[in-house]
């Protein structure tokens, strides 16, 4: 019986490239439009939860009927993108780290919750196309992250099974992306794993330096 592959997701943003998209003045700017579209009750619960941007986009969908403050909210997100890779960079040691993995034979992909423009744009801008196999967006999918549905579509793609799948991610959103395909996680980042804002997780490992992942990707199976 042949040996699949292992399957190496990685997260864009903070991951691979390190910009500056303001992610919380960008949910504030949401949470403003928000407050003019639902209930006093109903935005006291959503400030006070842990919601990811995208999910606060989708609350503003189902409340409100003419679309018109839903379009304003995408329109901020995508220029907040935007200028956050006007002076991005590749993290350290990426290039060496996926040169690496390449040549092992691992099945390389990303998995963002950026849209497809600005991820062709900073894979083109960086030249890092040619590690991934596979590069999935919010734009590819119904359920965008923390739902495993673009996990689910990139282990169908490989046809692999989730017990030899490793998703990297440096956010509490990509935690709990991995927990709910049943996908190892490992946390890149150095302020401990994050993914504790709605459920508990513990990730499998913890990396602060990406050529860190070398030796542990390559004991994991």
């Amino acid at each position: 019986m042949t040996k699949l592959l292992p399957l190496v997701v990685f997260d864009m943003d903070g991951t691979i490239i390190q910009s500056n998209i303001d992610y919380f003045g960008t949910r504030q700017k949401i949470w403003e439009i928000l407050k003019e579209t639902v209930s006093k009750n109903h935005y006291e619960e959503i400030v006070g939860s842990p919601r990811s941007i995208i999910e606060l986009v989708d609350l503003l969908e189902r409340n409100d009927e003419t679309n018109t403050k839903m379009k304003l909210a995408w329109e901020i997100i995508e220029r907040s993108e935007k200028e956050g890779y006007e002076d991005a960079k590749v993290n350290e040691d990426v290039y060496e780290t996926l040169e690496f993995l390449k040549t092992k034979g691992y099945t390389l992909t990303i998995f963002t919750n950026n849209s497809r423009e600005l991820t062709n744009y900073g894979l083109k801008k960086y030249n890092l196309q040619r590690y991934f196999d596979f590069v999935l967006t919010r734009d590819d999918v119904k359920k965008p992250k923390p739902h495993p549905e673009g996990l689910e579509i990139t282990m169908k793609r490989f046809s692999t099974q989730n017990n030899n799948v490793v998703f990297v991610g440096d956010s509490w959103i990509d935690a709990e992306t991995a927990v709910n395909a049943g996908v190892k996680f490992i946390y890149f980042g150095s302020e401990g794993a994050t993914g504790t804002r709605r459920k508990v997780i513990k990730p499998d490992h913890t990396v602060e330096f990406m050529n860190e992942l070398i030796p542990i990707v390559d004991n994991l199976w």
